[in-house]
């Protein structure tokens, strides 16, 4: 070995590299700078010869080190110019490539400092796995932190698996290895092999990849993020100025499993039906966002993190914004990293949150599966998520910790509709013992954060908070459940808070178009969702009534004009002459009528204008005298 190619090699490095344990190849492969000129090392298992091959096609043959397939070759020139390698391997077969080592890796001293310390939020930018350019070479780049590792290696379809083909170069002060592979392209097939201190041999999926093989032992595929071209300024400039307290918001949930083709049909049917958000959410399979997929790739139609992006982008074009729901099994691991108290899991979680706003531009997360621990995350998560935009929205189930509750701006609430389930179950001779389920959950609390979910039969067992209705889902539905139904929307759009449906659940039409007229109303009328907390949003004006089975209360506005009457006949029997109590003088029109024909009712106490009389009732100076249809919810204006 020539003394000059002995500067830069060493035997022991050599065999290290020879026997699958050196973790900085760099130290030895690729082009060195020295006092005399520069050296070219190159290392392949199989090879028995080598050459390097230069920019104006001359060839210099490579010498082997050691007798073993590590090549170098001395040059008495300090002149940098492109390269390749040629190889000749036992079978006769010849290979030109790029020197991967000959390149300098991306993530900078800085960035691996802040990557220790936990606070590198756009990491995601380079750990992984990368499409770049580098000077006039296109290639892959690979990062990824394995701590206490002797060798990590990219392998794939492209090395035929090999762990001793491609070993990454350990960075200087951390745990992070990274390599460019030139000449790799999107689509192919790749995972890390990592030998740990004890010499077991094991291969992993990127943590940071956006892209994963569906089978359980499935690889990680490579993918460009940067080609995707956004078209949703309009909606992320409206967002970042909008104050959701002061805005109305349906939610609309759609089963990340129903959306398995590119159409516009499920944007279409949010859009005119007057939704303002998409909640995607999981499935009883488990093809839950964030569950056995990864961190950072989207359990989405396609399994391409494009195919997500375009809805999204869609779905902004179309003034909806997107939610993503956070599975139990999600939560689960990222607590049981956080609470590892380790600067680098730490780094990786919420880089992860943030990536979902920045690469998705996600709108909000529904959180499930809330878990003891979970508090302090969230609160971490939420801390430096609303630093990155304040209208990023979070919401939970209810709960009793108090750290979680000023975590969350919406909050499930689950007793009001489980207490319309549980009186519409009851036969109907029962009902009248079950008439405080409907008022009781309504006597106390700010339901000014609270999140409605209008058309599921709500369950309180663990991690299934939302059950298949019992009513509304077949167009053969009966005409007096279906009556109940209507009735029970009215109501439920009357109750403060912002409100939540199921995509498909209303499959009778008559039922469809009352729930878009109810959703225009509420789009309509800042009473039913500004929030004033200088005055309360909701009043009862009888709530105690249970021989008529009739509940009846005002949503104020904050101006004082355009405030809402809700009648609702929880009977089957109509209320003619029925008196109601109103806080003032004047007209009272009625502006909706769960019984209208075009609803599927008979059209009673339709046309009804009145105007109040100077007639105490229900506590209050004047009152109206209204006919309320049997199972009907009227709203007045006023």
């Amino acid at each position: 070995m020539r003394y000059e190619i002995s500067e830069v090699i060493k035997k022991d490095q050599v065999m290290e590299l020879v026997f699958g344990n050196c973790s900085k190849p760099k130290d030895l492969l690729g082009r060195h700078f020295i006092m005399e000129g520069q050296v070219i090392s190159a290392y392949h298992p199989d090879a028995v010869k080598m050459e390097v091959i230069s920019e104006d096609g001359k060839h210099y043959p490579m010498d082997t080190v050691e007798r073993q397939p590590v090549f170098s070759l001395f040059l008495p020139h300090k002149r940098p110019f492109y390269y390749q390698i040629h190889m000749t391997f036992h079978d006769g077969n010849t290979y030109i490539c790029n020197d991967p080592y000959s390149y300098e890796g991306l993530i900078t001293e800085e960035e691996e400092k802040m990557f220790s310390k936990g606070i590198w939020t756009e990491v995601y930018h380079k750990m992984g796995c990368h499409k770049v350019k580098l000077g006039d070479t296109e290639g892959m780049y690979f990062a990824v932190w394995v701590p206490g590792a002797k060798r990590v290696s990219v392998v794939g379809d492209f090395n035929f698996w090999n762990g001793m083909l491609y070993p990454m170069h350990k960075m200087e002060n951390s745990d992070i290895f990274e390599l460019f592979i030139p000449g790799l392209s999107c689509g192919q097939f790749y995972k890390f092999e990592v030998k740990n201190a004890q010499g077991e041999i094991t291969q992993m999926v990127d943590p940071y990849a956006v892209m994963n093989e569906e089978k359980e032992s499935g690889a990680s595929r490579m993918f460009d993020l940067k080609r995707f071209h956004w078209e949703d300024m309009r909606w992320l400039s409206e967002r970042y100025r909008g104050n959701v307290l002061k805005r109305p918001m349906s939610v609309c949930e759609v089963r990340i499993s129903e959306l398995d083709s590119p159409d516009e049909k499920v944007q279409e049917t949010v859009q005119d039906m007057g939704h303002t958000h998409i909640l995607l959410r999981g499935t009883s399979e488990g093809e839950k966002f964030g569950a056995h997929k990864g961190f950072f790739e989207p359990a989405f139609y396609g399994n391409t993190p494009d195919t997500m992006r375009f809805f999204v982008n869609r779905s902004h074009k179309r003034n909806i914004g997107v939610l993503l729901e956070i599975s139990p099994e999600y939560l689960r691991r990222a607590v049981d990293l956080f609470e590892k108290k380790n600067p680098q899991a730490l780094n990786y979680l919420l880089a992860n949150v943030l990536f979902w706003i920045r690469e998705y531009h996600i709108d909000g997360f529904v959180f499930r599966g809330l878990r003891e621990g979970a508090a302090d995350f969230l609160t971490k998560a939420k801390e430096i998520i609303k630093k990155e935009d304040s209208n990023i929205l979070f919401i939970g189930e209810q709960t009793t910790d108090k750290n979680l509750k000023s975590f969350f701006d919406f909050e499930w609430n689950l007793e009001i509709k489980a207490g319309v389930d549980k009186y519409l179950k009851a036969d109907i001779h029962n009902r009248k013992k079950e008439y405080f389920q409907l008022s009781q959950p309504l006597m106390n609390g700010d339901f000014s954060h609270a999140l409605l979910l209008l058309n599921k039969e709500i369950s309180i067992e663990k991690n299934n908070l939302f059950k298949d209705s019992f009513i509304d889902k077949k167009a053969s539905c009966d005409y007096d459940k279906l009556t109940g139904v209507r009735m029970s929307y009215g109501y439920l759009m009357g109750v403060p808070g912002r409100k939540a449906w199921d995509l498909h659940s209303h499959e009778n039409i008559s039922s469809q178009e009352y729930v878009k007229s109810l959703l225009r109303i509420y789009q309509e009328y800042p009473a039913l969702y500004e929030y004033d907390p200088m005055r309360a949003p909701f009043e009862w004006i009888n709530g105690m009534d249970a021989e008529s089975f009739v509940l009846s209360f005002i949503r104020k506005s904050p101006s004082g004009r355009d405030n809402l009457l809700f009648v609702c006949n929880f009977s089957e029997e109509e209320k003619k002459h029925y008196r109601v109590g109103v806080p003032k003088n004047g007209k009272y029109t009625l502006i909706s009528n769960s019984d209208a024909v075009e609803f599927g009712g008979e059209g009673r106490g339709e046309h009804q204008e009145v105007k109040a009389v100077s007639e105490c009732w229900d506590l209050r100076p004047y009152s109206i005298e209204i006919s309320v249809p049997p199972l009907a919810t009227l709203i007045f204006k006023f």
